[in-house]
């Protein structure tokens, strides 16, 4: 009888130790830390910081992002989502009852491969900001009303301040309205940098950016009563005292092929050059 409430105790000892194991490797699972990898700089020459360098998410961060993270297109990751130089890579992470490799890049996407095909999603929520080093990208604008002919002077000409070298001198952004366009002017310490028309029925200028663009530059285009058929919207970065761009996000209003319906069709053309080069 002894021996047997020995072995009882012993077994029953072994169970618990088993258990505390067990608990003891969820701990650990919960508590891996994946670091980026970070090769090169950013497209638009912006340099790698501390942030970049140190980024990293834990296993419960990748599954909150998961959770939060939706099906994107690749016309719509192309359009919508920065590519940041730093991934963060986790192999045979489970998706839907299947194991794939993950790449979570830095600007709010992340990609799921299994072998065979790649799937995308996108982190646009509030909640994905704090998990990534650049948020999605929106490049679609407010509707933009077209201006009367009878546009007085001062909407003829319209000026911006801005600061091309990051420092404490004001450029200028000038916009004048000619015969069949805009002229598009640069001012730098008085100088002028850069200057080209545009044949397009308006123009806008967005100094306020979020990914280190120097200015958006918008086009517009309109029918005969002045509805709003077509919108470019380029991204203008300042480098080696030039203005150059690297894409075009187009909009143009047209039928769907689905649903046969009006609707805005999106896409994105890589164009990298000087903007005096563009056509």
């Amino acid at each position: 009888m002894k021996n047997i409430l020995i072995s009882f105790l012993i077994l029953f000892s072994f169970m618990i130790s088993c258990k505390g194991q067990d608990k003891d490797g969820k701990k650990q699972e919960k508590a891996i830390t994946y670091y980026a990898k970070c090769e090169g700089e950013y497209s638009n020459g912006e340099k790698l910081n501390e942030k970049d360098k140190t980024w990293s998410l834990n296993k419960a961060d990748i599954d909150k992002i998961i959770n939060l993270s939706n099906p994107i297109t690749e016309d719509e990751w192309h359009f919508s989502y920065p590519i940041t130089p730093c991934n963060i890579d986790v192999k045979d992470y489970l998706y839907k009852g299947k194991k794939y490799d993950l790449q979570i890049n830095g600007g709010s996407y992340v990609s799921l491969y299994d072998g065979k095909e790649t799937l995308l999603l996108g982190c646009d929520s509030p909640e994905c900001k704090k998990y990534f080093l650049k948020s999605k990208e929106n490049m679609q604008e407010e509707e933009v009303t077209y201006p009367p002919s009878n546009s007085t002077k001062s909407e003829q000409i319209r000026k911006y301040n801005i600061s091309f070298n990051k420092n404490d001198k004001q450029d200028i952004l000038t916009v004048q309205k000619t015969a069949d366009g805009y002229n598009l002017e640069a001012k730098a310490n008085n100088k002028i940098l850069f200057s080209k028309k545009f044949v397009c029925d308006f123009i806008d200028i967005e100094t306020n950016t979020k990914n280190n663009q120097t200015f958006n530059l918008i086009l517009g285009y309109t029918d005969q009563y002045q509805n709003v058929f077509r919108k470019i919207v380029i991204p203008v970065f300042f480098r080696n005292n030039d203005l150059f761009i690297e894409k075009l996000f187009i909009s143009s209003l047209g039928t769907s092929a689905k649903t046969g319906e009006e609707e805005w069709i999106r896409k994105e053309v890589s164009e990298k050059s000087s903007l005096n080069n563009l056509s």
